[in-house]
């Protein structure tokens, strides 16, 4: 394992930033969310809460040039409460990040887009779909593993609220809160693309 990953910072210097100009990319990007601001429906129910939460978002996304990056994410966010509820929220992002930094084996980038919140609460077997807009901000890490495949660390928060308890509570709950994630991206030149032209 050490003789692997001693293999790897060696060969970093010669791998790509990654995404390249005019590649695709496909990230999975599982970790755990912080949710907090929801007193007011805590209190409400005299209940309480576990602030982390496990989620994972996937991505599909174009890198147009040196610095922007555009996406579609698609999420599954869970989140539960001692009085029994339960939330599912399924995020759907049109998203945007630019490079900060770009070296030859890592890619520092900030971005953020805007979307749908899927939510849907079930307590005491009934569900309770809760729909509303959704905004986040990111910041993040992709350094290259190999020529086409990239660690990908990530720090977002999204804003969205919705009454997933309704009509036993009408307080709206906090859907978003800060994902932290862990994951990894395949990128990818276009179909159509022979490879970057190489020096004679």
């Amino acid at each position: 394992m050490r003789l692997a990953l001693l293999f790897v910072l060696l060969a970093a210097p010669a791998l790509a930033a990654v995404p390249e100009k005019g590649e695709g990319t496909l990230t999975v990007l599982p970790g755990v969310r912080y949710i907090f601001g929801n007193s007011g429906y805590l209190n409400d129910q005299r209940g309480s809460h576990r602030g982390l939460q496990p989620g994972v978002i996937g991505s599909f996304g174009y890198q147009y040039d040196d610095e922007l990056h555009f996406k579609i994410d698609l999420g599954y966010l869970l989140d539960s409460y001692s009085n029994g509820l339960q939330v599912r929220s399924v995020p759907i992002l049109l998203g945007m990040d630019t490079a900060l930094l770009r070296r030859s084996w890592c890619t520092v980038y900030a971005g953020g887009g805007i979307g749908y919140s899927l939510n849907t609460g079930t307590r005491n077997g009934a569900n309770q779909e809760a729909n509303s807009t959704a905004g986040f901000l990111q910041l993040g890490i992709r350094i290259a593993l190999a020529s086409k495949i990239a660690l990908v660390i990530e720090d977002r928060y999204t804003l969205a609220s919705a009454q997933v308890d309704f009509p036993t509570s009408t307080q709206s709950l906090n859907v978003g809160g800060n994902f932290f994630s862990v994951g990894l991206m395949v990128h990818f030149l276009e179909p159509d693309d022979k490879g970057h032209p190489q020096p004679p």
